[in-house]
């Protein structure tokens, strides 16, 4: 068992909806790269998940609130940042899985197929493109940041906004599912998941817009 002192609790949060995730919804046989380096913004639907989840989180007592560089999450982590009077740290640590080539939502579709063929850590092993990343990358360029940041905010609670691929992967990682279990989708715009951690031990001990075996149709 961890010692209540030795405990960081993270809340690992999902951006609410950008303009890509539309995007992707509406032209699915063309990629979302023109969106440029740090992607789209949050739809109007998506501010106000974001500003309806800092609500939800207020009474929290966040220490710090860390986020991935990309528009769509440092807009989400800024709103729920002013509600606790805190500035937000960006980090490209937190960036989305890195695909290797943009893609079309069919073209990423026709591409998954061959994980029907795979074994669970095949599936976790799979990249797109040789130059991009797997989940057993992804998920080791998260634990190294939390490695970083645990030790700093023991026995306090962060809030780190980020995107779904990296959140699937660490739950799927910490045995909290398998990989068929949670689809793309699983986790809903504006979804968290809360760990509690002495940087060795990860216990999910709470969740919000989190389904298995279900998804929410939307992207990444």
């Amino acid at each position: 068992m961890i010692k209540k002192k030795e405990v960081t609790t993270l809340y690992v949060i999902r951006h609410g909806e950008s303009e890509s995730n539309v995007y992707a919804q509406e032209n699915p046989d063309k990629p979302a790269s023109h969106f440029g380096e740090f992607g789209s913004s949050l739809t109007q639907k998506g501010r106000d998940q974001a500003e309806k989840l800092a609500k939800r989180l207020l009474t929290v007592p966040f220490a710090a609130i860390f986020s991935s560089k990309l528009n769509r999450a440092k807009e989400t982590a800024e709103l729920i940042a002013k509600e606790h009077g805190l500035s937000v740290i960006t980090t490209q640590v937190l960036r989305e899985r890195f695909f290797g080539e943009p893609m079309s939502h069919t073209k990423k579709k026709e591409i998954e197929k061959a994980l029907d063929l795979l074994t669970e850590e095949g599936k976790f092993a799979f990249k797109y493109f040789p130059n991009g990343e797997s989940g057993h990358d992804v998920v080791k360029r998260f634990k190294n940041f939390l490695e970083e940041i645990i030790p700093v905010y023991k026995g306090k609670t962060i809030a780190i906004i980020t995107h779904g691929y990296l959140m699937r992967s660490f739950l799927i990682n910490v045995k909290f599912a398998r990989y068929d279990e949670l689809p793309s989708g699983s986790i809903k715009n504006g979804g968290y998941f809360v760990v509690k951690t002495d940087g060795k031990t990860f216990t999910i001990s709470d969740r919000f817009g989190i389904t298995r075996n279900r998804g929410y149709d939307d992207e990444e």
